[in-house]
């Protein structure tokens, strides 16, 4: 077993794997969006390849919180620090000012779609909203399967109003790049805090896990796990830059 603080390189090679096959989905998007190739992304393969990389990044993502709070509660109980709600506030509020960032980038180029609450805000929410459910065990199981049946219910209805968007509560005609409403995807994250709570008890792997760091695609994805957000946060404008550097795309291409 890994020594106490070190990083649990499953962990990070999952969330790698998650983000590498989002990246692979969002470059196919881009191709389809700006009509370089004609590619069927609402059905098939691709659409779940999508989904579940969203997916299984928030599960990860749910994992790893349990996880570092774990670690920072048996830290208190040695004397050594205290785990309180402001950290988490301060990291919600730094994903959303994120998330706010790409709306804006995404109002101006993209008007028609830019993003409203994308995966970034919902990170940003829930960061502060996880906190009282880190106190439990398998209850988060049940809170997990609550939300996530709520917001499937919520999923095929339309409402008049726009004020819960983020919530779930989706207005008619809506139209979005990266929508992540809380209900259901924090069903999701509540999922990803009990399976850390219950492979991860104070913060320690309790199973064999043979480490396999010297094979390159591990590595791979681990480093870009242990990166997970500043990728996130710039693969757009990189696939953008590509394609005007490649001449695929230009600047008085119709959209």
């Amino acid at each position: 077993m890994a020594r106490y603080a070190d990083r649990l390189w499953e962990i990070d090679c999952l969330r790698g794997f998650a983000v590498l096959l989002m990246l692979l989905y969002h470059f196919l998007y881009d191709l389809d969006f700006f009509k370089l190739v004609d590619i069927q992304l609402g059905s098939g393969l691709i659409l779940y390849a999508g989904r579940f990389s969203a997916l299984l990044f928030i599960l990860i993502s749910g994992a790893a919180l349990s996880i570092s709070h774990s670690r920072a509660l048996s830290k208190e109980s040695a004397g050594n620090g205290a785990e309180n709600f402001s950290k988490y506030l301060k990291r919600g509020i730094k994903l959303y000012l994120m998330g706010l960032l790409l709306t804006g980038i995404t109002w101006i180029f993209l008007p028609e779609e830019y993003i409203v609450f994308g995966i970034l805000h919902f990170f940003g929410v829930s960061a502060v909203l996880v906190y009282p459910f880190l106190r439990y065990g398998k209850e988060n199981l049940f809170f997990s399967i609550f939300f996530g049946l709520l917001g499937l219910y919520l999923r095929n209805m339309t409402f008049g109003f726009s004020s819960l968007l983020w919530l779930g509560f989706t207005p008619g005609n809506f139209r979005t790049l990266d929508y992540f409403p809380v209900l259901p995807w924090f069903g999701v994250l509540l999922a990803g805090v009990f399976l850390g709570n219950f492979l991860y008890p104070e913060g320690k792997r309790q199973f064999e896990m043979p480490y396999t760091g010297k094979n390159p695609l591990i590595r791979l994805s681990s480093r870009v796990g242990q990166h997970s957000l500043f990728i996130y946060f710039i693969h757009q404008p990189l696939f953008l830059g590509f394609l005007f550097l490649s001449g695929l795309l230009n600047l008085n291409m119709p959209l």
